[in-house]
């Protein structure tokens, strides 16, 4: 038998108002009452499933505007608003439908996030925030994932999409949470260390697979690079410790050697060594090396002047080669005038006969005497000293070119010899320096070895040092397992048993279907597996012993059952107090069936002090005392 009737009219939610704000700023708001069955009626497209979709819109969908309201609500209206009441304290819950603000809910004015708004309706009605694994089996499940308050919404807000399943595209492991959560003992389902357990385990193996790798590809790796250097195969840090020390130490002693060699080599080469000479060495060749040098140097410079000097006298000798020239056209400029006949006087322009007598040394003009022209005399007298100043020049021009040969072949010649003695001195330090060279070669490659072997011991560190760290992490999961295993296991405080609460929510649901049992239900009573909690009809689960039609009355039990869950069972049931159906005439099921359906819930809804919100084209049961209709008004055309 069930228990008595008691009513919680505060417990879990109630919905007192919805407000829908057009773009004109008119307001649509439709009331609704608690402890009865509210009604939106009216025809089709008169914006009854859109009140309902405002509600849930309100209630944290994460969905866009355009799917949760649809493309004619997003147009029309720009606010949306539900005053609902958690637990008997007042809220309003605002949602803007323009773009940018969309995703936030704003509670008595306070924005939050979706996932904000989720945390924080279930701490006001004192449900469990949990975090359940995500699959079946705890001890299977890779990870953990949140039970949101819109899983638990979707269980007493039935729409269209699930009157044939507990909600619509829910997982299996999500339904399992929502009803031991609604039966109110998904604390001790969940906070339960099957799960962390598993997880330790899984970490600890992954952990312990990691070292066996690490283990064999570490000691190859370090065998590898040990035997191809020749140093001593380390296994450990310490060894490693050990043996770079003793590298360093014959590192820095062939070092030593070399800079002592080297130091002779200077001193050897400066004349300072105590070395005794190699036989038939020269000490004299530096220093006739250097006369040499010193001398061949002079020649250059040498060789440098004349080639100067010479090309200033052949510039010269253009210079008054070009003067000659110019004096000799100036002469025959001067004999082609004289040869031009003088018509007119230059000083009365009468006109002159050249043919009138006059003498042979006088002018035609007046008779005087005529001397050798003065200007082509001294036009000759300057072209002589030009030709002398210029003979002078070529002899020098000769002489400096004689010279400059003269250079140029000692200059080849000193070149020679530097040449010559570089070769001897080379020869000759070659011979003093070969002692030397097979040492010097012998410590390089010495030093080339030992640095090798210094540059493998931090990528030989790095190798162990991950042997360590995978030892580390596996004594860590070790530990961690430990532990866990030590924990005490969670003691239930709960008055009843989760096989009691699962017997309660059955009984409710019987309760319900005993009077369809010839209306359209099956013979076959509910129960409820409280290990996986599957529900059956009789020994079959229900989805493989109902059609669709008792599948729609099924879900009504359902819904009618968590109408009573402040009543049956304690405080740690969730307890919605509200259901919110959307047109539950479905699947071809009976009117009368579903009207009587509609009375029984509101008569639970009156008892229990809950609330029922529905939709329904077809004519609405009479009872003023416990239904309540609210007409809609035509909202949108029919597509």
């Amino acid at each position: 038998m069930t228990k008595p009737v008691t009513a919680h009219p505060d417990r879990g939610i109630r919905i007192d108002s919805v407000r829908l704000v057009h773009g004109t700023a008119e307001i649509d708001e439709y009331a609704f009452g608690t402890g009865m069955l509210n009604i939106l009626s009216g025809p089709r497209n008169s914006s009854k499933t859109t009140t309902l979709k405002a509600i849930d819109y309100c209630l944290g969908d994460r969905g866009g505007m355009i799917d949760a309201l649809g493309a004619a609500v997003s147009d029309e209206y720009i606010e949306v608003s539900t005053a609902i009441r958690l637990n008997g304290h007042p809220r309003i819950l605002t949602r803007l439908l323009q773009h940018g603000r969309m995703n936030k809910v704003y509670v008595d004015g306070d924005e939050l996030t979706d996932t904000d708004f989720s945390d924080w309706i279930l701490r006001e009605l004192g449900w469990a925030n949990l975090r359940i694994p995500k699959g079946l089996h705890p001890a299977t499940a890779s990870e953990l994932t949140p039970l949101s308050f819109r899983n638990l919404l979707r269980h007493f807000y039935r729409n269209e999409e699930s009157w044939t399943s507990f909600a619509n595209k829910e997982h299996e492991f999500i339904r399992r949470g929502v009803v031991s959560m609604l039966l109110g003992f998904a604390g001790p389902r969940y906070d339960t260390k099957d799960f962390a357990v598993a997880q330790a385990k899984r970490r600890l193996a992954e952990a312990q697979a990691v070292e066996r790798d690490v283990q064999d590809s570490t000691l190859q790796a370090v065998t590898a690079i040990s035997e191809r250097l020749r140093i001593p195969i380390a296994r450990t840090l310490d060894q490693v410790a050990t043996a770079r020390e003793e590298v360093t130490a014959q590192l820095d002693a062939v070092r030593q050697r070399r800079h002592e060699l080297t130091h002779e080599i200077n001193c050897l080469l400066q004349g300072t060594s105590t070395i005794e000479t190699a036989a038939g060495y020269d000490s004299s060749l530096t220093s006739i090396y250097e006369d040499i040098s010193r001398r061949l140097q002079l020649a250059v410079d040498e060789v440098v002047a004349l080639e100067q000097l010479g090309s200033e006298h052949a510039y010269s000798v253009q210079t008054v080669t070009s003067e000659v020239t110019r004096m000799e056209r100036l002469i025959a400029s001067v004999e082609i005038f004289d040869a031009l006949p003088v018509r007119l006087c230059p000083a009365c322009e009468q006109r002159v006969d050249p043919h009138r007598e006059h003498d042979e040394d006088a002018c035609y003009l007046c008779f005087q005497p005529v001397d050798d022209d003065q200007r082509r005399r001294r036009a000759r007298v300057e072209i002589r000293s030009l030709k002398s100043e210029l003979a002078d020049l070529k002899d020098v021009t000769a002489r400096t070119a004689a010279d400059l040969q003269t250079a140029r072949t000692r200059r080849v010649d000193l070149q020679d010899e530097q040449a010559r003695l570089a070769h001897r001195i080379n020869e000759e330090r070659v011979a003093q320096l070969a002692p030397f060279m097979a040492s010097l070669e012998n410590l390089a490659a010495q030093i080339a070895q030992l640095e090798q072997k210094m540059a493998a011991f931090p990528a030989i560190e790095e190798i162990l040092q991950r042997r360590a760290v995978a030892g580390h992490a596996v004594t860590a999961a070790q530990q961690a397992v430990d532990a866990l295993d030590q924990e005490p296991a969670a003691i239930v405080t709960t008055a009843l048993t989760s096989v009691e609460r699962c017997a309660l929510f059955a009984e409710r649901m019987n309760e319900f279907l005993q009077r369809y049992r010839e209306r359209g239900w099956v013979k076959g009573a509910i129960t409820i597996n409280d290990s996986d909690l599957t529900f059956y009809v009789g020994t079959r689960p229900w989805d493989q012993a109902l059609g669709a039609e008792t599948k729609v009355l099924f879900f009504l039990a359902y819904s009618y059952a968590t109408l009573f869950l402040a009543s049956d069972l304690d405080e740690g049931a969730a307890a919605p107090g509200l259901l919110l159906l959307d047109n539950p005439y479905q699947q071809g099921i009976g009117t009368t069936v579903v009207d009587d359906v509609l009375q029984d819930l509101a008569n639970a809804a009156q008892a229990t002090g809950t609330q029922i919100i529905s939709t329904q084209a077809v004519p609405v049961p009479r009872d003023p005392a416990t239904i309540r209709e609210i007409h809609m008004p035509m909202e949108y055309e029919a597509p």
